[in-house]
């Protein structure tokens, strides 16, 4: 673990929606101790680096910044994001997507292709 992830950690273990970088900064630069809180771009890194490794989700904002919140699935799984409220559904992992995935790097040559797969539309609340 690196030296802030448990400070990244708990700061978006206090909230159930996606947050972003910033966000995440002001909640742990909040004065508490005499210790130097870590710079917006310690902050992105460690953000990147938990969602590598599957501890956090992410997902893009209609304006397209990366967004993340604690994973609530130990299972693949993608999201379905409202524009107007940022609600968001996790949905399962589709069967569809790994054959593709595979046919477009057999194709193109790529190899060690990952994806994420996210829809957004209006949630029911939001929708006039």
């Amino acid at each position: 673990m690196g030296r802030y992830d448990h400070a990244v950690l708990r700061a978006l273990g206090r909230d159930p929606r996606f947050r972003g970088a910033q966000e995440v900064h002001a909640v742990i630069a909040t004065p508490r101790t005499q210790e130097r809180p870590p710079s917006l771009s310690t902050i992105y890194r460690t953000l990147r680096r938990l969602a590598a490794e599957g501890v956090l989700d992410t997902v893009h904002s209609a304006d397209g910044e990366r967004l993340y919140r604690l994973c609530g699935s130990t299972s693949q799984h993608h999201h379905l994001l409202c524009r107007i409220c940022g609600e968001v559904e996790e949905v399962p992992e589709m069967v569809e997507l790994p054959p593709l995935v595979e046919r477009i790097g057999g194709t193109s040559g790529f190899g060690s292709l990952d994806y994420s797969f996210e829809l957004s539309g209006v949630c029911p609340e939001c929708a006039p």
